[in-house]
C-alpha cells in the first residue's frame, strides 16, 4: 500500500529541473544586466557632473581675469597720449603669450607712463571706492597674474602675492590658449604684435580627478570653449 501511495504522487524530473534551473538563469541575467546598466549610467552621470564643476570654476576664475586685463588710468592721457601696454603677454613681459601660457597685466596703481610702470615683482596698492559713496579703501593686488598648462595640470601665480605658481586645476586632458585681433580673427603673437590681442579663446578637456581606467565603468570626457572679450582693450 506504501509503495502504491509513494508511485502515484508525482515529482520533478531531471530534465524539468534543469529546464527551470535555465529559466532562472535567464531571469537572473536580465536583473543583472538592468544593475549593470544602472551601475554604468550612475557612475558616468557622477562623474561628468564633478568634472563639469571643476572646469566651470576654473573657466569662471580665468575668463573674469581675462577679460579685466588691461586695466590702464593713465593710457590715452596727457599730450603726447600714453601708448598703451600689452594686455597679455608670455612668461614675461618681454616674451609672447602661447598655447599653454599667458600672463595678463594690469596697472592697478596708474603709474604707467608709456614705457614702465607695471610692477613684474612685488605688489601694489589700488585705490577702490566703494559704489554710490566717496569712502575708499586700499587694496594690494599684483599686477601680473600668469597662466600655465603643462602635462595635465593649470597653473596660476599672482606676482608678489603667490611665492609659486598654485595649482587651480589637475587631471586635465588638454587645454590651449587661442588669440583673436580686432577683426575676431586669430593669429599667433609675437612681441610685436601681441598688443593687438583683443580675445582669448580658451579650449578645455577635462575628466573627474579620480577617472576610471580605460575599460572600467564611469570614464567620461569634458570639453568646454569660452571666449572672452578684453574690455579694456576695446579698438
Amino acid at each position: 500500500m506504501n509503495l502504491h501511495i509513494l508511485r502515484s504522487q508525482r515529482g520533478f524530473t531531471l530534465t524539468e529541473l534543469l529546464v527551470a534551473c535555465a529559466m532562472i538563469g535567464f531571469v537572473m541575467l536580465g536583473l543583472f544586466s538592468i544593475l549593470d546598466t544602472g551601475q554604468k549610467s550612475y557612475l558616468a552621470g557622477t562623474n561628468q557632473v564633478e568634472a563639469q564643476q571643476a572646469l566651470r570654476l576654473t573657466l569662471a576664475r580665468m575668463s573674469n581675469e581675462i577679460r579685466e586685463g588691461g586695466y590702464c588710468p593713465t593710457c590715452g592721457t596727457g599730450s603726447p597720449a600714453v601708448a598703451a601696454f600689452p594686455a597679455i603677454v608670455g612668461t614675461t613681459s618681454a616674451a609672447a603669450p602661447t598655447s599653454t601660457v599667458l600672463t595678463i597685466q594690469n596697472d592697478w596703481d596708474a603709474t604707467w607712463n608709456g614705457t614702465s610702470g607695471i610692477s613684474t615683482s612685488g605688489t601694489v596698492t589700488q585705490v577702490v571706492m566703494a559704489s554710490g559713496t566717496s569712502t575708499t579703501s586700499n587694496v594690494t593686488r599684483g599686477e601680473q597674474i600668469k597662466y600655465a598648462y603643462s602635462s595635465g595640470t593649470l597653473t596660476r601665480q599672482e606676482v608678489g602675492v603667490d611665492g609659486s605658481p598654485v595649482t587651480i586645476a589637475s587631471n586635465l586632458s588638454s587645454l590651449s590658449f587661442t588669440y583673436l585681433d580686432a577683426n575676431g580673427a586669430s593669429f599667433t603673437p609675437t612681441t610685436s604684435n601681441m598688443t593687438n590681442i583683443r580675445t582669448v579663446v580658451i579650449n578645455v578637456v577635462g575628466q573627474p580627478q579620480v577617472q576610471a581606467a580605460s575599460a572600467a565603468y564611469g570614464k567620461v570626457y569634458v570639453a568646454m570653449t569660452d571666449s572672452v572679450r578684453l574690455r579694456n582693450r576695446a579698438q
